[in-house]
């Protein structure tokens, strides 16, 4: 079921992506200049290191309010269509979609076989929490995100550590581990993942 989601959830969102949507994505792109990802990225950094954040950054954003929405509308309906009324279910394809154990050859070889964050660091979480929180903030489906975000970190924190190729099938972390990162980042509150996550781009300004 999980291999299934992702699978689904790449169609909707970038492989067959609905006219709104891309139109969305370019509206983004324009408002940030540039990339609609990295840049909406660069602006959640850039917007916490000044003065009043995080409203700065929900200001920032206003503007592409009805494209946040669309960009949201899409993947919220993905999760609903699997893991409605389930937050177990959303947690447990997240973890396995951290520890790299999704094999799926179906969009091989142009594609990589594993459902999982491309880059060792997957910066990619940090780009999705900047897309989540900004909709929290911004009062897109605020409720489904203000949830997600603590299971987004810990899906970041756990790759973090399990670093799987994206080729070939990776075992399982030990359950341990898997418990001891849970523990460390789902009772987290929005504010706190934002801080720990945000706490990552600090230290690589101050040691570059």
């Amino acid at each position: 079921m999980a291999n299934e989601f992702w699978y689904e959830f790449d169609e909707a969102t970038y492989f067959q992506q609905t006219p709104q949507l891309k139109e969305a994505y370019a509206a983004l792109a324009e408002h940030v200049g540039g990339n609609p990802l990295t840049g909406v990225r660069d602006l959640w950094v850039e917007t916490a290191a000044g003065s009043g954040y995080p409203e700065s950054f929900a200001a920032s954003l206003r503007p592409v309010w009805a494209a946040l929405e669309v960009v949201s509308r899409t993947q919220v309906d993905a999760f609903h269509r699997f893991y409605a009324g389930d937050p177990g279910g959303t947690l447990a394809t997240m973890s396995y979609f951290a520890q790299g154990v999704l094999f799926d050859p179906r969009r091989a070889p142009v594609q990589s076989e594993v459902h999982t964050m491309d880059g060792d660091p997957p910066l990619a979480y940090h780009t999705w929490h900047a897309y989540q929180y900004a909709s929290v903030l911004l009062g897109i489906d605020r409720r489904f995100w203000a949830a997600m975000i603590p299971v987004n970190g810990f899906a970041w924190a756990l790759q973090s550590i399990a670093k799987p190729h994206t080729r070939t099938v990776n075992p399982p972390q030990p359950a341990t581990m898997v418990r001891r990162v849970a523990t460390a980042w789902l009772p987290l509150g929005v504010r706190q993942v934002d801080a720990s996550l945000l706490a990552y781009h600090h230290a690589a300004r101050r040691s570059s």
